[in-house]
């Protein structure tokens, strides 16, 4: 837990040009008595942010993002049958507090940048009204984002809301409840919402429309439906986005600037090196997770079969053996970030955060939530229809014993094809109360028919969170370890 209260902060060096805080490394550590004096400082600071997101996400030679997002769904299998690797403990439920992706503390190494930004960009000389309050909205944006993964990845954390500013102030946190956190995450996006520049339109930064997205996301996943709908109504307002062509839609990825795109993580292979998140989805030697054969067969069923997302995300030729989890096809690993060709690592790569399909897809949850299922049903024959996929009416759920259920059903069917690689999947499970049965399932009839590798079933809500790393708790003897892990 010692970075959660470092008084140092990590900068960057600041550049004219608008993406070069991507491609550089933290150059020195600057006491903040003497930061915190220009604009040049303020953005420095802010920019570390987005960096420690690469770090945090790339982390470890399974990468956090795979094990925290993907591999916890029925999305992928883990193809290494060793409960000792992070991507097959995650894809079968056997976590513990050893697993290095169980470690938070980048996460907090970003709120801590944070709290010092809002505590000192208020008394920063120099700077407009707008471009002050546009910085805080930026800060508020970034702290929620943090939160907001934290909470939905290990449940109950540590909430730090100030910078540390002197000794007195280091203190060794307990957790707070989820509840508590998620409601600073509220707070902290309604705050973005009163100071943000609605002409900010940086797709690899805070912008409007990624403070829309998160929110509509967060609104989700407290069941809030107005606000979902509120605030995927604001980002359509912005008019900026619109779906790519079916023929285009793996651009969202192999671009990442399309008009589709409206936060996205960049990655320069020759100055980031490695990026673990595209190699492990996409390579072909030893690939340590492929999709699963669920998605594949649904992409294999009539409804699906010339999906043009499909084209672009998998290699249709690949057959699967009774064997692919302990003796994969490396070839059967998905190409959604270079279709045809896989992952080529000498060049720039992205990862969105938020594009506009994922947001139109939650407006229409929440729509059908609140009995507005025409105005669901048009949203998701967009998608469907960019797919060049035939469009559902609403006689496909009038005769079902329960029409919400049933759409419901669909529009998460469509989630997860259309988004599969953008970790999604896990927490759609979870969201709608799904998680436990659809993985239980998976266990059953997947992962134990093929390996005779026997999962512990989910029965308890701990188990839908990771464990505290074991050195967080060595460090930290304030901390409490999650469930019976």
């Amino acid at each position: 837990m010692k970075k959660i209260y470092a008084v140092f902060l990590s900068t960057l060096l600041f550049t004219s040009c608008l993406n070069d805080f991507l491609d550089v490394d933290p150059v020195s550590d600057i006491a903040t008595s003497t930061f915190w004096q220009t604009d040049n400082d303020v953005r420095a600071a802010l920019n570390s942010v987005y960096a420690d997101f690469q770090t945090n996400y790339n982390k470890n030679s399974a990468g956090n993002y795979m094990t925290w997002f993907e591999m916890r769904s029925d999305n992928f299998v883990g193809t290494t049958v060793s409960s000792s690797m992070p991507t097959y403990a995650a894809n079968t439920n056997k976590l513990n507090s050893s697993h290095v992706s169980a470690d938070w503390n980048v996460w907090y190494k970003s709120i801590s940048t944070v709290n010092y930004a809002l505590h000192y960009i208020p008394d920063v000389q120099g700077l407009t009204a707008i471009k002050k309050d546009n910085y805080l909205a930026e800060a508020y944006f970034l702290r929620a984002f943090c939160y907001f993964n934290l909470a939905r990845i290990w449940g109950n954390v540590p909430l730090v809301e100030k910078p540390t500013l002197s000794l007195a102030d280091v203190e060794k946190p307990t957790q707070s409840p989820q509840s508590q956190v998620l409601d600073l995450v509220g707070k902290d996006l309604e705050e973005a919402v009163k100071l943000v520049d609605e002409g900010q339109d940086d797709v690899f930064r805070f912008n409007p429309g990624a403070l829309y997205a998160l929110y509509t996301d967060y609104a989700m996943w407290m069941r809030d439906y107005d606000k979902a709908i509120l605030y995927s109504g604001k980002l359509m307002d912005l008019k900026r986005y619109s779906l790519l062509k079916g023929t285009e839609f793996a651009q969202v990825c192999a671009d990442g600037t399309t008009s589709e795109n409206i936060w996205t993580m960049k990655w320069s292979y020759q100055n980031n090196k490695q990026n673990w998140i595209i190699y492990m989805m996409c390579r072909t030697s030893a690939p340590q997770m492929i999709p699963s054969e669920g998605v594949k067969n649904l992409w294999n069923t009539e409804e699906y079969r010339m999906d043009l997302r499909r084209y672009q995300t998998i290699d249709t030729t690949i057959v699967y053996a009774s064997n692919h989890i302990s003796s994969p096809n490396g070839d059967a690993s998905i190409w959604k970030w270079q279709p045809g060709e896989r992952v080529i690592e000498a060049n720039e790569k992205y990862v969105p955060f938020y594009r506009y399909a994922d947001i139109l897809l939650l407006r229409a949850e929440a729509l059908n939530k609140q009995q507005r299922q025409e105005e669901a049903l048009e949203l998701l024959n967009m998608i469907r229809e960019r797919a060049g996929l035939s469009l559902k009416t609403m006689a496909d759920f009038t005769n079902t014993s329960d029409r919400t259920l049933a759409m419901e059903d669909a529009i998460l069917q469509e989630r997860q094809l259309e988004l599969l690689g953008e970790g999604r999947r896990w927490f759609d499970l979870i969201r709608t109360g799904r998680a436990m049965k659809v993985m239980n399932d998976y266990f059953e009839n997947y992962i134990e028919a093929q390996t005779g590798d026997v999962c512990p079933r989910f029965t308890d809500e701990w188990q839908l969170y990771w464990p505290v790393y074991y050195n967080n708790i060595l460090e930290n003897a304030n901390l409490v370890q999650n469930g019976n892990y």
